[in-house]
C-alpha cells in the first residue's frame, strides 16, 4: 500500500481508538461494573493463553459477559454495541485492504486515493464517465465519435492492467473532450484499483529537472506507476539535452516494461513529428501497441460556458 495511505489508516485507527477509550471511560464511570465485565473479560483471555480454561469455556464466559455488557447499556440509554470496536471501514476495519491471502484494496482505500489525486489537482472528479453528456455535442457526428470513444476507453479500463494495445494517444482540437476522457479513464482505473500518475507534459519535465538537481524520485514514479496519462503534450518547454531525452526514456521504457501509457495532445503526426522527431513519434503512433482517438469538432468548452 503507498505510504500515504498507509499514514491515512494509521491515523484512522488512532482516531477511532481514541473515541473508543473515551466511551469505556465515559460509561465505566456512569456504571462500575462494565469496568469488572472489562478486566474479567482480559483474564479469560489469558487463562485461555495459558491453557488454564477450555475454549468452550472462554467462549461460554465471553457470551455470558457480551450479553451482561449490552443490558446494561440499553437500561443506560446507550445502543447495545456503544463500546464495541469503532471502524470507519467495517469492511476492512480501517486497514484499507480486503482479502484473504493476496490482499486487495478497500473500496475506502480506493476512495481515499481518489481524494488526493483531486486535492493534488491532476484528476478532476468531476469528469467520468457517468458525467458524461451527448447534449453537449452540437453535431451527430461528433456526438456519435464521442460516444464511440466512450465506449472504447471503457473497454481499455476493464482490460487493465494489460490492455490489448497498451498504449492510447488522444489528438485533436482544444476542448474537443480530450483531457475530460483522460479523466475519466484515470478515475475509472482508480475505481478499479490501478495505480494511476495524471500529470501534463511541462510537469514531467519538471520532474526531469528536479532529478537533475538531485531528487529524481518523481520522474523515477512516472516511469513505474502502472498507468501513466500525460496530458498537454506540446506545451512542455523545449529544453536542450532534457525535454527529448525524458520524453524518449519515458516512452521507451514504459513500453519495454508493457506499462499502459495515455498521451493527450493538440498535436496531429505531422506537427509531433517535427517537434519530437522520428524516433520519439514513432513510438508514439506505432498502431501495434497504441490506439489512436482523433478528435474533432466544435470546442465544448465555448458551449459550457
Amino acid at each position: 500500500m503507498k505510504t500515504s495511505l498507509q499514514r491515512y489508516f494509521s491515523a484512522v485507527r488512532e482516531r477511532n481508538r481514541i473515541l473508543s477509550e473515551q466511551r469505556q471511560t465515559e460509561c465505566e464511570a456512569k456504571n462500575p461494573r462494565l469496568r469488572a465485565l472489562r478486566e474479567e473479560r482480559g483474564q479469560i483471555v489469558l487463562a485461555l493463553a495459558s491453557g488454564k480454561m477450555t475454549n468452550a469455556q472462554a467462549q461460554s464466559r465471553i457470551a455470558a459477559i457480551s450479553a451482561e455488557r449490552k443490558n446494561i447499556l440499553i437500561g443506560m440509554g446507550y445502543p447495545a454495541s456503544y463500546l464495541d470496536p469503532i471502524y470507519s471501514c467495517p469492511k476492512c476495519k480501517d486497514t484499507g485492504e480486503v482479502g484473504e491471502g493476496r490482499k486487495t484494496l478497500c473500496a475506502c482505500a480506493l476512495k481515499q486515493m481518489q481524494q488526493e489525486l483531486a486535492d493534488g489537482a491532476r484528476i478532476n472528479m468531476r469528469e467520468t464517465f457517468e458525467a458524461f453528456r451527448t447534449d453537449l455535442y452540437p453535431a451527430e457526428e461528433q456526438r456519435k465519435r464521442a460516444l464511440q470513444y466512450k465506449k472504447y476507453f471503457e473497454q481499455y479500463v476493464a482490460q487493465l492492467p494489460r490492455p490489448e494495445k497498451s498504449n492510447l494517444l488522444l489528438v485533436g482540437d482544444a476542448g474537443t473532450g480530450k483531457s475530460f476522457f483522460g479523466n475519466a479513464i484515470a478515475y475509472a482505473a482508480i475505481e478499479r484499483g490501478i495505480e494511476t500518475s495524471k500529470l501534463t507534459a511541462y510537469r514531467l519535465i519538471q520532474d526531469a529537472l528536479d532529478g537533475i538537481d538531485g531528487n529524481g524520485s518523481a520522474l523515477q514514479h512516472d516511469m513505474n506507476v502502472p498507468l501513466l496519462i500525460l496530458d498537454d503534450l506540446g506545451t512542455e518547454p523545449m529544453i536542450p539535452n532534457v525535454t527529448l531525452e525524458t520524453l524518449y526514456r519515458v516512452i521507451n521504457e514504459r513500453i519495454a516494461m508493457r506499462l499502459p501509457t495515455i498521451v493527450i495532445t493538440n498535436l496531429a503526426s505531422e506537427a509531433l513529428s517535427e517537434r519530437y522527431g522520428e524516433r520519439i513519434t514513432s513510438r508514439l503512433v506505432d498502431r501495434q501497441i497504441t490506439g489512436i482517438a482523433v478528435f474533432r469538432g466544435d470546442n465544448l468548452r465555448v458551449r459550457q460556458s
